[in-house]
């Protein structure tokens, strides 16, 4: 088809950004015209390019659609502070919030091993970059960074962001989180290690060939990318998938990579270092 007109498109994005589905998102327009471009090549018309659009739309997005209200959350934790210092007391409110969403949910019987496995491999980093995160810096009692250690959390859910702003603030009052596509616009700042947790996946049904994108990008050496090893309700092998999606991402690089399994996450740990 031609190239819709700034019409067609603000139309476009504006009903995503009034649907019931999508607007208590508050998806970054960016975003949204992104889904739109990159859709255009495979559509012959405009009725078509919305039907495709809104399948991207919904791939990118689907694991967003929780059933967390996070302006409830901010207000109960305003008003209620919470004893943060207290480790047992953070521990029981993380898990509580974790297990409202899927990703989290999954790995809460393996969170000890989990980031022991990951520490082991890859030290204690002094900063950190939480890439698409969701809920996982709810992990963070169970990272026991050091108390100087920076971490910048990066989320295109608006609501979630300042949810875990809030959280932030009571407990972690010098971490960050932000609203941002980490493709389209990828951290600028240096860190010791980047955390891209059950997502890659995803990121390559946006755009194939975006994790590889993304990670040369990133101005980190190390990065963690987990991804599932089997499907959410169990049914069905990732594995050999995600092997592929992995070695096809590092494929014609000198990087090197690692790869442990922790429950349902297969762990690879990418050095962007030049060994051979």
């Amino acid at each position: 088809m031609n190239t819709p007109t700034e019409n067609e498109i603000n139309k476009l994005v504006t009903a995503v950004q009034t649907s019931r589905k999508y607007r208590d998102l508050e998806l970054p327009e960016d975003l949204l015209r992104d889904l739109i471009s990159v859709n255009v090549p495979n559509s012959k018309n405009l009725a078509e390019l919305k039907t495709n659009f809104r399948k991207a739309l919904h791939n990118v997005i689907a694991l967003y659609l929780e059933n967390i209200d996070y302006g409830e959350e901010i207000l109960s934790l305003k008003a209620n502070p919470l004893s943060f210092n207290e480790p047992e007391n953070l521990r029981a409110y993380c898990l509580r919030m974790m297990a409202k969403h899927a990703s989290t949910k999954e790995r809460i019987p393996h969170l000890e091993v989990f980031f022991e496995t990951v520490f082991e491999n890859v030290g204690m980093p002094a900063s950190i970059l939480d890439l698409a995160c969701a809920l996982d810096p709810l992990c963070l009692p169970w990272m026991q960074l050091a108390p100087t250690a920076t971490f910048k959390a990066y989320d295109i859910n608006g609501p979630r962001v300042r949810y875990l702003q809030a959280f932030f603030t009571q407990a972690y009052p010098t971490y960050q989180a932000i609203q941002q596509d980490i493709l389209l616009n990828p951290p600028s700042e240096q860190a010791d290690c980047a955390f891209f947790f059950k997502e890659a996946h995803r990121l390559e049904k946006r755009q194939p060939g975006a994790t590889r994108i993304l990670l040369e990008t990133l101005k980190v050496q190390t990065i963690v990318l987990s991804l599932p090893a089997m499907d959410l309700k169990g049914h069905h092998s990732l594995e050999d998938y995600h092997y592929h999606l992995v070695d096809k991402t590092l494929e014609g690089t000198l990087w090197h990579q690692e790869m442990r399994r922790v429950g349902n996450e297969l762990l690879f740990f990418i050095r962007k270092e030049q060994t051979r």
